[in-house]
């Protein structure tokens, strides 16, 4: 299933280039790096990570890389793992234009063989995530193997709650029962995803010696979520409304601070 993914993302690396060239914002993320992030992610790594000079950060599932050079920009040594290596073609040239030195490495999330083990003081992963991932425990057991002790880990997804509902504006209409969480095949494109719940997400975490230290649940911050895949600002404030878009009424963005324990604790 990885692999169908895999394939997925480099035949489309080309469209969502050009896609991102249109908002342009990636120009801006290491000058502006709340650009990157969503759902108050920057907020937590700042807060558990501090000034991130000097240090190693690894954005595994990199996909747009706006995450990467944004804390490349904030002064750390940024090391991009995505499971498409076109992608990651995308951000190289981007990052050499930026003037950025970042590491990339194509490497499945489940097993990013190229890593050495504790590397990293902090690890990353953005929206559009988890919904790729066949096995979230082999992820997370992963992700703790590479950070060092006492290193966080900051993520933020789309909230499972948002999962079970037909995407469309208006009465809400529920497309599948929360507990279905897949893999769900698509037959147009062949790539398979997940819809894992909230249990899914923090259990493995927790299997995988993670601490949880901050958990965030948020609204929309731009109507633009409700409207497509593009960065431009979104055009209908009506969608940020509850009695307009009810979904809007439940939570966004799942953002969780989490932490590997420091030797001896």
């Amino acid at each position: 299933m990885h692999n169908a993914n895999r394939r997925y993302w480099d035949n489309a690396a080309e469209g969502w280039e050009k896609l991102r060239d249109e908002d342009g914002l990636w120009l801006r993320c290491p000058r502006e790096p709340e650009l990157g992030f969503a759902g108050g992610a920057l907020r937590l790594i700042r807060e558990a990570a501090g000034d991130l000079a000097d240090k190693d950060v690894c954005i595994v599932g990199s996909g747009d890389n706006y995450a990467a050079f944004a804390l490349a920009g904030m002064g750390a040594r940024v090391t991009s793992i995505d499971i498409s290596e076109k992608q990651l073609a995308v951000a190289a040239k981007r990052a050499n234009r930026l003037g950025l030195a970042i590491t990339f490495l194509q490497a499945d999330a489940a097993c990013p063989s190229p890593v050495e083990t504790e590397t990293f003081d902090l690890v990353c992963t953005t929206n559009g995530f988890f919904v790729w991932l066949a096995d979230l425990r082999a992820v997370f057991s992963e992700l703790y193997r590479i950070l060092r002790p006492g290193g966080h880990y900051i993520c933020y997804d789309i909230h499972p709650f948002q999962r079970p509902w037909k995407d469309q504006k208006g009465p809400v209409e529920v497309g599948k029962p929360y507990w279905e969480t897949g893999p769900f095949r698509d037959s147009k494109d062949g790539t398979f995803e997940f819809n894992w719940t909230l249990a899914d997400i923090l259990n493995p975490l927790a299997s995988a010696g993670f601490i949880l230290r901050r958990m965030l649940e948020s609204p929309a911050g731009d109507s633009r979520f409700w409207q497509g895949h593009s960065y431009l600002p979104g055009t209908d404030e009506d969608l940020l409304h509850w009695r307009e878009n009810p979904r809007s009424a439940l939570p966004v963005w799942l953002t969780l601070a989490l932490q590997r324990p420091a030797r001896g604790t």
